[in-house]
Protein backbone atom coordinates (compact mmCIF):
# COMPACT_ATOMS: atom_id res chain seq x y z
CA UNK A 1 0.00 0.00 0.00
CA UNK A 2 1.63 3.48 -1.13
CA UNK A 3 2.23 5.61 1.88
CA UNK A 4 1.00 9.15 -0.31
CA UNK A 5 -1.47 11.46 1.32
CA UNK A 6 -3.90 12.31 -0.75
CA UNK A 7 -4.64 16.11 -1.08
CA UNK A 8 -8.98 17.41 -0.72
CA UNK A 9 -8.78 18.12 -4.36
CA UNK A 10 -7.59 14.54 -5.11
CA UNK A 11 -10.23 12.93 -2.51
CA UNK A 12 -13.16 14.88 -4.20
CA UNK A 13 -12.02 13.63 -7.30
CA UNK A 14 -11.89 9.97 -6.08
CA UNK A 15 -15.21 10.37 -4.47
CA UNK A 16 -16.79 11.50 -7.66
CA UNK A 17 -15.28 9.07 -10.06
CA UNK A 18 -16.86 6.35 -7.42
CA UNK A 19 -20.01 7.66 -7.50
CA UNK A 20 -19.75 8.26 -11.69
CA UNK A 21 -19.03 4.23 -11.76
CA UNK A 22 -15.52 5.22 -13.93
CA UNK A 23 -13.62 3.94 -10.82
CA UNK A 24 -15.15 0.61 -8.70
CA UNK A 25 -14.29 0.22 -5.06
CA UNK A 26 -11.04 -2.35 -5.21
CA UNK A 27 -10.73 -2.15 -8.59
CA UNK A 28 -6.98 -2.30 -8.89
CA UNK A 29 -5.92 -0.30 -11.92
CA UNK A 30 -3.74 -1.58 -13.87
CA UNK A 31 -0.49 -0.02 -15.98
CA UNK A 32 -0.16 0.39 -19.00
CA UNK A 33 2.52 -1.86 -20.63
CA UNK A 34 4.05 -0.24 -23.11
CA UNK A 35 4.67 -2.36 -26.06
CA UNK A 36 8.35 -2.59 -27.70
CA UNK A 37 7.63 -1.54 -31.55
CA UNK A 38 10.78 -2.53 -33.99
CA UNK A 39 10.79 -0.53 -37.23
CA UNK A 40 10.49 -2.24 -40.56
CA UNK A 41 11.47 -1.06 -44.03
CA UNK A 42 9.05 -2.92 -46.46
CA UNK A 43 11.09 -0.99 -49.23
CA UNK A 44 14.46 -2.76 -47.96
CA UNK A 45 13.12 -6.52 -46.60
CA UNK A 46 15.94 -8.16 -45.42
CA UNK A 47 15.03 -11.81 -47.00
CA UNK A 48 18.33 -13.51 -47.57
CA UNK A 49 19.80 -15.34 -44.91
CA UNK A 50 23.23 -14.73 -43.34
CA UNK A 51 24.12 -18.12 -44.17
CA UNK A 52 23.49 -17.96 -48.23
CA UNK A 53 24.92 -14.25 -47.89
CA UNK A 54 28.50 -16.11 -46.46
CA UNK A 55 28.58 -18.69 -48.71
CA UNK A 56 27.55 -15.81 -51.73
CA UNK A 57 30.84 -13.89 -50.78
CA UNK A 58 32.98 -16.65 -51.06
CA UNK A 59 31.46 -17.02 -54.88
CA UNK A 60 31.78 -13.37 -54.98
CA UNK A 61 35.69 -13.14 -54.08
CA UNK A 62 35.99 -16.09 -56.71
CA UNK A 63 34.13 -13.91 -58.92
CA UNK A 64 36.21 -10.93 -58.43
CA UNK A 65 39.88 -13.15 -59.37
CA UNK A 66 38.10 -14.27 -62.53
CA UNK A 67 36.84 -10.97 -63.56
CA UNK A 68 40.31 -9.44 -62.95
CA UNK A 69 42.01 -11.97 -65.22
CA UNK A 70 38.93 -11.08 -68.33
CA UNK A 71 39.95 -7.62 -67.74
CA UNK A 72 43.52 -7.85 -68.28
CA UNK A 73 43.25 -9.88 -71.68
CA UNK A 74 41.32 -7.49 -72.86
CA UNK A 75 43.40 -4.51 -72.01
CA UNK A 76 46.61 -5.85 -71.86
CA UNK A 77 48.13 -4.78 -68.35
CA UNK A 78 46.87 -6.23 -65.18
CA UNK A 79 43.60 -5.01 -63.47
CA UNK A 80 42.61 -5.96 -60.28
CA UNK A 81 39.06 -6.64 -59.33
CA UNK A 82 38.22 -6.39 -55.16
CA UNK A 83 34.86 -7.49 -53.91
CA UNK A 84 33.44 -4.05 -52.29
CA UNK A 85 29.95 -5.37 -50.49
CA UNK A 86 27.23 -7.61 -50.84
CA UNK A 87 23.91 -5.33 -50.54
CA UNK A 88 20.08 -6.03 -50.18
CA UNK A 89 17.35 -3.54 -50.81
CA UNK A 90 14.65 -2.98 -53.85
CA UNK A 91 15.30 -2.51 -57.34
CA UNK A 92 14.37 1.59 -57.30
CA UNK A 93 16.27 1.97 -54.66
CA UNK A 94 19.28 0.02 -56.90
CA UNK A 95 18.62 2.74 -60.16
CA UNK A 96 18.77 5.69 -57.75
CA UNK A 97 21.89 5.02 -56.23
CA UNK A 98 23.99 5.72 -58.94
CA UNK A 99 24.96 9.39 -59.83
CA UNK A 100 27.47 9.09 -62.20
CA UNK A 101 27.02 7.63 -65.90
CA UNK A 102 27.16 4.10 -66.17
CA UNK A 103 26.83 1.37 -68.40
CA UNK A 104 24.37 -1.14 -67.74
CA UNK A 105 23.66 -4.74 -69.64
CA UNK A 106 19.95 -6.87 -68.81
CA UNK A 107 21.50 -10.44 -68.09
CA UNK A 108 19.47 -13.06 -69.21
CA UNK A 109 19.10 -15.43 -66.56
CA UNK A 110 17.69 -18.73 -67.86
CA UNK A 111 16.84 -21.15 -67.03
CA UNK A 112 16.12 -19.24 -63.91
CA UNK A 113 13.20 -16.28 -63.61
CA UNK A 114 14.30 -13.21 -63.70
CA UNK A 115 16.10 -10.52 -64.78
CA UNK A 116 19.78 -9.29 -63.79
CA UNK A 117 22.04 -5.96 -64.40
CA UNK A 118 25.64 -5.97 -64.75
CA UNK A 119 26.88 -2.07 -65.11
CA UNK A 120 30.23 -0.59 -65.34
CA UNK A 121 31.37 3.15 -64.66
CA UNK A 122 31.13 4.84 -68.36
CA UNK A 123 34.61 6.04 -67.37
CA UNK A 124 36.08 3.07 -67.35
CA UNK A 125 34.12 2.00 -70.60
CA UNK A 126 35.65 4.55 -72.21
CA UNK A 127 39.22 4.21 -71.05
CA UNK A 128 38.64 -0.04 -72.08
CA UNK A 129 37.76 1.14 -75.71
CA UNK A 130 40.87 3.04 -75.81
CA UNK A 131 42.97 0.99 -74.63
CA UNK A 132 41.84 -2.34 -76.44
CA UNK A 133 41.80 -0.35 -80.06
CA UNK A 134 45.67 0.84 -79.49
CA UNK A 135 45.18 3.72 -77.76
CA UNK A 136 47.28 4.62 -73.92
CA UNK A 137 43.39 4.08 -72.09
CA UNK A 138 42.87 6.54 -69.72
CA UNK A 139 39.80 7.83 -67.95
CA UNK A 140 38.85 10.93 -69.36
CA UNK A 141 38.37 13.98 -67.51
CA UNK A 142 35.10 14.77 -69.43
CA UNK A 143 32.96 11.37 -69.34
CA UNK A 144 30.17 11.46 -72.44
CA UNK A 145 27.51 8.41 -73.27
CA UNK A 146 29.02 5.68 -75.44
CA UNK A 147 28.41 5.47 -78.81
CA UNK A 148 26.54 2.61 -80.45
CA UNK A 149 29.40 0.75 -81.34
CA UNK A 150 31.12 1.51 -77.98
CA UNK A 151 28.66 0.10 -76.59
CA UNK A 152 28.05 -3.08 -78.62
CA UNK A 153 32.42 -3.28 -78.02
CA UNK A 154 31.69 -3.03 -73.77
CA UNK A 155 28.59 -5.40 -74.59
CA UNK A 156 31.15 -8.31 -75.91
CA UNK A 157 33.72 -7.61 -73.50
CA UNK A 158 31.22 -7.83 -70.27
CA UNK A 159 29.97 -10.97 -71.80
CA UNK A 160 33.51 -12.66 -71.65
CA UNK A 161 33.03 -11.25 -67.72
CA UNK A 162 29.64 -12.61 -67.15
CA UNK A 163 30.75 -15.75 -68.45
CA UNK A 164 34.07 -15.78 -66.08
CA UNK A 165 32.08 -15.25 -63.24
CA UNK A 166 29.54 -18.07 -64.38
CA UNK A 167 32.42 -20.53 -63.99
CA UNK A 168 32.30 -19.43 -60.16
CA UNK A 169 29.14 -21.66 -59.95
CA UNK A 170 29.58 -24.79 -62.14
CA UNK A 171 29.97 -26.69 -58.75
CA UNK A 172 26.74 -26.58 -58.07
CA UNK A 173 24.95 -25.84 -61.19
CA UNK A 174 25.62 -25.48 -65.00
CA UNK A 175 24.63 -21.64 -65.82
CA UNK A 176 25.35 -19.82 -69.04
CA UNK A 177 23.80 -15.81 -68.34
CA UNK A 178 23.94 -14.32 -71.20
CA UNK A 179 23.76 -10.44 -71.56
CA UNK A 180 20.84 -9.80 -73.56
CA UNK A 181 20.72 -6.03 -74.32
CA UNK A 182 23.10 -3.19 -73.28
CA UNK A 183 22.26 0.72 -73.06
CA UNK A 184 23.12 3.94 -71.41
CA UNK A 185 19.84 4.49 -69.71
CA UNK A 186 19.33 2.54 -66.80
CA UNK A 187 16.04 3.16 -65.83
CA UNK A 188 14.89 2.13 -69.31
CA UNK A 189 16.08 -1.28 -69.32
CA UNK A 190 12.87 -2.55 -66.76
CA UNK A 191 15.11 -5.34 -65.05
CA UNK A 192 12.84 -5.89 -62.16
CA UNK A 193 10.00 -4.34 -60.78
CA UNK A 194 10.50 -1.05 -58.09
CA UNK A 195 9.39 -3.22 -55.45
CA UNK A 196 11.18 -6.16 -56.03
CA UNK A 197 14.04 -7.16 -53.84
CA UNK A 198 17.64 -7.38 -55.55
CA UNK A 199 21.14 -8.44 -54.30
CA UNK A 200 23.72 -5.96 -55.58
CA UNK A 201 27.23 -7.42 -55.37
CA UNK A 202 29.88 -4.70 -55.73
CA UNK A 203 32.98 -4.73 -57.18
CA UNK A 204 36.04 -2.07 -57.27
CA UNK A 205 38.18 -2.07 -60.27
CA UNK A 206 42.01 -0.70 -59.97
CA UNK A 207 45.03 -0.71 -62.28
CA UNK A 208 46.49 0.99 -65.00
CA UNK A 209 43.58 2.66 -66.66
CA UNK A 210 42.15 4.19 -63.96
CA UNK A 211 39.73 2.83 -60.81
CA UNK A 212 35.96 1.95 -61.69
CA UNK A 213 32.87 0.24 -60.28
CA UNK A 214 31.30 -2.78 -61.88
CA UNK A 215 28.10 -3.62 -59.76
CA UNK A 216 26.18 -6.95 -60.46
CA UNK A 217 22.35 -7.05 -59.33
CA UNK A 218 20.33 -9.82 -58.96
CA UNK A 219 17.04 -10.86 -57.93
CA UNK A 220 16.76 -12.47 -54.36
CA UNK A 221 14.05 -15.03 -56.07
CA UNK A 222 17.05 -15.69 -58.27
CA UNK A 223 19.94 -16.40 -55.53
CA UNK A 224 17.65 -18.21 -53.25
CA UNK A 225 16.95 -20.53 -56.44
CA UNK A 226 20.81 -21.27 -56.85
CA UNK A 227 22.00 -21.02 -53.58
CA UNK A 228 19.10 -24.13 -53.27
CA UNK A 229 21.12 -26.03 -55.12
CA UNK A 230 24.20 -25.41 -52.90
CA UNK A 231 22.61 -27.08 -50.16
CA UNK A 232 21.73 -30.14 -52.30
CA UNK A 233 25.20 -30.18 -53.33
CA UNK A 234 26.44 -30.62 -50.00
CA UNK A 235 23.64 -33.07 -48.67
CA UNK A 236 24.90 -34.77 -52.12
CA UNK A 237 28.66 -34.75 -50.74
CA UNK A 238 27.81 -35.82 -47.43
CA UNK A 239 26.23 -39.11 -49.34
CA UNK A 240 29.92 -39.05 -51.13
CA UNK A 241 31.29 -39.11 -48.36
CA UNK A 242 29.53 -41.94 -46.56
CA UNK A 243 29.94 -43.95 -49.93
CA UNK A 244 33.59 -43.50 -49.89
CA UNK A 245 34.09 -44.47 -45.99
CA UNK A 246 32.43 -47.63 -47.24
CA UNK A 247 34.43 -48.25 -50.11
CA UNK A 248 37.51 -47.74 -47.61
CA UNK A 249 36.60 -49.87 -45.60
CA UNK A 250 36.69 -53.04 -48.02
CA UNK A 251 40.24 -52.21 -49.37
CA UNK A 252 42.33 -55.09 -48.44
CA UNK A 253 46.02 -53.76 -46.60
CA UNK A 254 48.74 -55.87 -46.54
CA UNK A 255 50.20 -56.92 -42.77
CA UNK A 256 53.26 -57.80 -42.09
CA UNK A 257 54.75 -59.14 -38.60
CA UNK A 258 58.45 -58.49 -38.28
CA UNK A 259 60.54 -60.67 -36.21
CA UNK A 260 63.48 -58.29 -35.53
CA UNK A 261 66.36 -56.95 -37.52
CA UNK A 262 69.53 -57.28 -37.82
CA UNK A 263 72.89 -56.48 -39.91
CA UNK A 264 75.07 -58.48 -42.05
CA UNK A 265 78.57 -57.66 -44.35
CA UNK A 266 77.95 -58.56 -47.56
CA UNK A 267 80.72 -61.25 -46.66
CA UNK A 268 78.92 -62.81 -44.22
CA UNK A 269 75.55 -62.27 -46.78
CA UNK A 270 77.25 -64.63 -49.30
CA UNK A 271 78.44 -67.13 -47.12
CA UNK A 272 75.45 -68.00 -44.79
CA UNK A 273 74.56 -71.72 -45.26
CA UNK A 274 71.73 -74.14 -44.54
CA UNK A 275 71.43 -74.22 -40.92
CA UNK A 276 73.08 -71.39 -39.58
CA UNK A 277 71.84 -69.44 -37.06
CA UNK A 278 71.53 -65.61 -37.53
CA UNK A 279 70.90 -62.66 -33.92
CA UNK A 280 68.69 -60.76 -34.09
CA UNK A 281 68.83 -57.67 -32.20
CA UNK A 282 65.76 -58.17 -30.38
CA UNK A 283 65.37 -59.51 -27.14
CA UNK A 284 63.23 -62.27 -26.42
CA UNK A 285 61.00 -60.14 -24.17
CA UNK A 286 60.36 -57.13 -26.60
CA UNK A 287 57.04 -57.10 -28.61
CA UNK A 288 56.78 -57.30 -32.32
CA UNK A 289 56.15 -54.39 -34.56
CA UNK A 290 53.07 -54.93 -37.21
CA UNK A 291 53.74 -52.85 -40.09
CA UNK A 292 50.86 -52.12 -42.45
CA UNK A 293 51.82 -51.43 -46.40
CA UNK A 294 55.48 -50.68 -44.57
CA UNK A 295 54.54 -48.67 -41.79
CA UNK A 296 54.69 -49.72 -38.21
CA UNK A 297 51.20 -49.64 -36.77
CA UNK A 298 50.98 -52.00 -33.96
CA UNK A 299 52.83 -53.70 -31.78
CA UNK A 300 52.08 -57.85 -30.60
CA UNK A 301 53.05 -61.08 -28.72
CA UNK A 302 53.36 -64.17 -30.67
CA UNK A 303 51.17 -66.99 -30.50
CA UNK A 304 49.24 -69.61 -32.11
CA UNK A 305 44.99 -69.43 -32.85
CA UNK A 306 43.89 -72.91 -33.77
CA UNK A 307 46.48 -74.63 -36.14
CA UNK A 308 47.96 -71.33 -37.55
CA UNK A 309 50.21 -68.69 -36.25
CA UNK A 310 49.00 -65.64 -34.71
CA UNK A 311 49.86 -62.41 -32.71
CA UNK A 312 48.09 -60.77 -29.78
CA UNK A 313 48.16 -56.83 -30.35
CA UNK A 314 49.07 -55.25 -26.94
CA UNK A 315 49.77 -51.37 -28.48
CA UNK A 316 48.96 -49.36 -30.95
CA UNK A 317 52.27 -47.30 -32.53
Amino acid sequence: MSDAILSNEEVDALLNAIESGQVLVGEQIEQKVVKKVQHYDFRRPDRFPREQKRQLQKISENMAVNMGLTFSQYVRTTVGVELIAIEEFSYELFINSFTDLVCASVVDLTPYRGKGCLTLDAGFCLAMIDRGLGGPGKIQQKIRPLTIIEESVVSQVLLNVLHSMCLCWNDVAEIEWQIAKTDMDLRSLQVAHNTESMIAINFAISGELGTGTLVFCLPVATLEAVMGKITEATLNREEEIVIIKQTLNQVPLLMNTILGTTQLSFNELINLRVGDVISLDNKITDHLSLEIDEMPKFFGTPGVSGKKLAIKITSVS
